[in-house]
């Protein structure tokens, strides 16, 4: 993970700043001359073992239209229809031994007339009683085999939809994008049917035009891939070939040739909801807002609407997403907003074409973004406790609405627009004498997005453009603090050569955010800049600003496929005053990074492994103002046995350098050395029994510093409808240098640490019953608990020290009769009262979603959700009494009855 966490107004405006900046680009260029041809020609792609996988062009076929009577669905390929269908053979394999011939023959067929695509495809089956299906919820990836179709309907060879089924008839579709990427929240309305039977399976499918996008051109050319999955033998294979040494799959179809006049016209979709709910929750009866039960009724609506063959709008008024599961618990003691994934429907449709990434690596680098959906409809982020008082606050701010905008035009430029209102939000209180107050939380706020890209070369090339904006109404609700006005944009682009085999890539963005003065020196000491900080002689607190802008850029170059030695090489500017995160992720900037890998990835199965892999990863991190903050490295690796077992491992270093967060806004703090690593097992997946391990550690030996994680994935197929899951974890952490706060004046200031240990205990348990495709019940559930002691108490002596015993020293300290730690801080031989630190929180949520699709598109959900909260400031609690303590609270407990009824006027 690469992370630094400064910023300010005017970035890179120091000699320092730009002489980092190009000394970090001397890898990336180094690079990209690796790109140029010798000759001054493009030569061709080398795929690997066998020598290659496409013997020229892409397989296609002629698209013919039906011939009398369209074929019923019901897994008979009988229908006369089919006889005049092309027949797509000859699969080939993609895993595990990419290039060979399919182990079992596979044929496809395919018609089209004015109203839908018709495909039928036989998985012929030597042995059809080894065939595996699992019965599951619709979109649940199972122990099954499957069969695939994946229709490039643009032709942009970036993009496709998928739709994908087992021989049990069970459903799931993905929408694909930037060639390899998947959103799984893209769900259209379909029929398939299946029928097993002694030579094999059949799948028998019906997907109207309306659930596609494509052109209004007179004759198309559509991109076409068919997989089949074997279960039994972990086998995938393509009509047309890929190569897992490539990142490519859309841009691999073949093609469906000759598609002619297409049904236009408009096409409209409603989605109208109803929901019912009733919570039963403990609390004060005195309390004028308790009530013991609150029920309430709510409804609302999505719209969908064609605005041609290629360009959807979609619609939500008064959205409900009750029927999603609740977000996993966390203690998070770190200055750093915790990411959260996105869970509700319709933020999670289309997803793709809003995807914007400016992180670089995995963990929180990996998650920041310039569009995080998070944001909309988030907790209110306004205090309100007046002294004495009962308190009503929302727990969620309330979407009015909602709109995007997506598709791709006939010249190929894709469009995705987003906005999306948000209602003000108040927390009432009440005091015992009968006065009444309230005070706005958050205010009423406009948050939108647009994304436009243009594709070139066959997808292979691109440019963009972005742009994210959030205003808010902060009149009259100033003490919240919260900025009024903020704006991001930038342009992008990408350019493959080298056959498609090394991708350059970049980016130029620029952010704006305006408020009230007392806003924007929030955000100038948020901890993500910290211009606060004494020792940084290129950044300035202004107490007056009203705005702050700042700048970002990225450049980098991969190897992308064409053999199994992949490579690639980044560059990362962020100046001081970059700010997007009213709308998206960060969690740091004012840095310059640069990082770098080599790796080797070997496909071809062995005599005894299927494949394995091993990488290296090299990164190192500046301030603008010239102050190393972060040197590494990693190796890694993977490997998968013949008998698909598989096992992973690595190990990381880093050296010491300086820290421009852990004081929170104090100065540099030199940081120890450190080592970690991590390595799991992972079981066969084909049996009913599957279980994994992985175990990842920490040491800091300079501070006497470690952490240590167990986990354990268990997956029970007790039968071929029901699986069980079941996911225990615990984690051992001693920190030394946990920030407790800081003491004393800006003349005198003492920052103190805690050397803190901490235990964290967890279980996430879940059973998926299927009933039918269309039937299903899941029930979740996970109890947690963590505890933190502080025997300890450390005060900063030199932050700059060579030894760590400069840098940080121990404070005697005693505890008095109601447990706070006493210590004489300032060394002035006064002792001081500091509070207790410790800690111990328990949390269990859980719910049971009973899920009915009654007809296509129509969906009744009935959930239950149980919550329990405890809170105490005993650290030494153990993993038995905190869950009894946990248990031996009053639940709150929720019903809701959500129905919704899909309309094709």
């Amino acid at each position: 993970m690469i992370r630094s966490d400064m910023q300010t107004p005017d970035a890179a405006s120091s000699t320092s700043a730009l002489s980092l900046c190009g000394h970090a680009l001397v890898l990336t260029v180094a690079m990209m001359l690796l790109t140029l041809p010798l000759d001054g020609q493009e030569r061709p792609v080398d795929n690997g073992d066998p020598d290659s996988l496409r013997s020229g062009t892409a397989p296609s076929l002629p698209a013919v239209r039906v011939q009398g009577a369209a074929p019923t669905i019901d897994g008979d390929l009988s229908d006369p229809a089919w006889a005049h269908a092309p027949v797509a053979r000859n699969f080939t394999q993609f895993e595990p031994t990419p290039g060979e011939p399919a182990s079992e023959e596979t044929e496809a067929r395919i018609l089209y007339d004015d109203e839908a695509l018709y495909v039928a495809i036989r998985a012929w089956d030597r042995n059809p009683e080894l065939i595996a299906a699992q019965l599951t919820r619709r979109g649940e990836r199972s122990y099954s085999d499957q069969v695939h179709l994946i229709i490039d309907s643009y032709h942009d060879r970036r993009t496709a939809f998928q739709f994908s089924v087992n021989p049990l008839g069970v459903k799931m579709d993905l929408y694909r994008y930037n060639d390899t990427a998947e959103d799984t929240g893209w769900t259209a309305v379909w029929d398939v049917a299946t029928r097993i039977d002694d030579e094999g399976w059949t799948a028998e499918f019906r997907i109207p035009l309306s659930q596609l996008r494509f052109s209004s051109a007179a004759e198309q050319t559509w991109g076409l891939n068919f997989a089949r999955e074997i279960a039994r033998r972990n086998e995938i294979s393509t009509w047309a070939p890929l190569s897992p040494q490539e990142q490519a799959i859309v841009s691999r179809s073949g093609e469906l040739r000759g598609l002619t006049s297409l049904a236009g016209g408009r096409r409209v979709e409603l989605l109208p909801y109803t929901v019912s709910r009733a919570t039963r929750a403990p609390g004060d009866p005195a309390n004028p807002f308790f009530s013991r039960t609150d029920t309430g009724i709510e409804a609302g609506a999505d719209l969908k609407i064609g605005i041609t063959n290629n360009m959807t709008l979609d619609l939500t008024l008064n959205p409900d997403f009750g029927q999603v599961e609740a977000d996993p618990a966390r203690v998070n003691l770190t200055a750093f907003e915790t990411f959260l994934p996105e869970q509700r429907p319709f933020f999670l449709e289309g997803a793709g074409i809003f995807r914007f990434g400016i992180g670089i690596g995995d963990g929180d680098g990996g998650n920041e973004t310039l569009f995080y959906s998070r944001r909309i409809g988030r907790s209110p982020q306004g205090a309100y406790a007046p002294e004495g008082a009962w308190v009503e606050r929302p727990g969620q701010t309330r979407i009015l609405g909602a709109g995007k905008l997506s598709g791709k035009t006939e010249d190929g430029w894709s469009v995705g627009v987003l906005s999306a209102l948000t209602g003000s939000e108040q927390a009432r209180s009440a005091h015992p004498d009968g006065t009444r107050g309230s005070q706005v939380v958050e205010p009423l706020s406009n948050y939108s997005m647009a994304r436009v890209q243009r594709d070139f070369h066959g997808g292979s090339s691109a440019i963009g453009v972005i742009g994210t904006a959030a205003v808010r109404d902060v009149g009259g609700a100033e003490e919240l603090g919260l900025r009024d006005r903020a704006f991001t944009g930038g342009v992008d682009f990408r350019h493959r050569v080298r056959s498609n085999t090394i991708e350059i890539r970049g980016s130029l963005l620029g952010s704006h955010v305006a408020g009230s003065e007392e806003s924007i020196l929030r955000t100038q000491r948020s901890s993500a800049r910290y211009f606060q900080r004494p020792d940084a002689d290129h950044v300035t607190l202004d107490e007056t600003r009203t705005s702050l802008s700042g700048a970002s850029g990225s450049l980098e170059v991969m190897k992308v496929g064409g053999g199994p030695w992949i490579f690639g090489g980044i560059t990362q500017l962020r100046t001081p005053g970059f700010e997007v995160n009213d709308l998206g992720f960060m969690t740091g900037t004012d840095y310059v990074a640069q990082a770098g890998f080599v790796g080797y990835r070997q496909t071809q199965p062995g005599e005894r492994l299927r494949n394995w892999g091993l990488n290296t990863n090299l990164w190192s991190v500046w301030t603008t103002g010239g102050e190393h903050t972060d040197l590494a490295g990693n190796v890694n690796g993977q490997l998968t046995l013949n008998n698909n077992w598989s096992a992973y491992g690595g190990v990381a270093v880093n050296a010491s350098t300086l820290s421009a967060t852990l004081l929170r806004g104090g100065p540099m703090l030199r940081t120890e050395g450190a080592a970690n690593g991590w390595m799991g097992v992972n079981s066969d997946s084909r049996r009913a029994v599957q279980a994994g391990t992985n175990f990842n550690w920490g040491v800091r030996p300079e501070s006497d510093s470690w952490n240590a994680n167990v986990s354990t994935n268990v997956r029970w197929r007790p039968s071929g409808r029901t699986t069980v899951r079941l996911s225990p974890f615990h984690n051992r952490r001693v920190e030394d240098r946990q920030w407790l706060g800081r003491m004393g004046g800006d003349d005198d200031p003492h920052y103190l640490f805690g050397r803190l240990e901490q235990s964290t205990t967890g279980v996430t348990a879940r059973l998926d019953l299927a009933l039918s495709p269309t039937l299903s019940l899941q029930l979740y559930g996970q109890p947690f608990h963590s505890s933190g002691h502080f025997p300890e108490l450390r005060v900063v002596g030199d932050p700059r020290a060579e030894r760590y015993e400069d840098r940080v020293r121990p404070v005697a300290t005693s505890r008095d009769a109601q447990d706070r730690m006493v210590g004489d801080v300032t060394g002035d031989g006064q002792a001081e009262t500091l509070g207790n630190p410790d800690f111990s929180v328990a949390q269990f949520r859980s719910n049971a979603v009973l899920r009915w699709e009654y007809r296509p598109g129509s969906t009744v959900f009935v959930v239950w959700s149980q919550a329990r909260d405890h809170r105490g400031v005993d650290g030494s609690v153990g993993v038995g009494d905190g869950f009894g303590d946990l248990f031996s609270e009053r639940p709150e407990n929720v019903l809701m009855v959500k129905l919704n009824y899909w309309l094709n006027p």
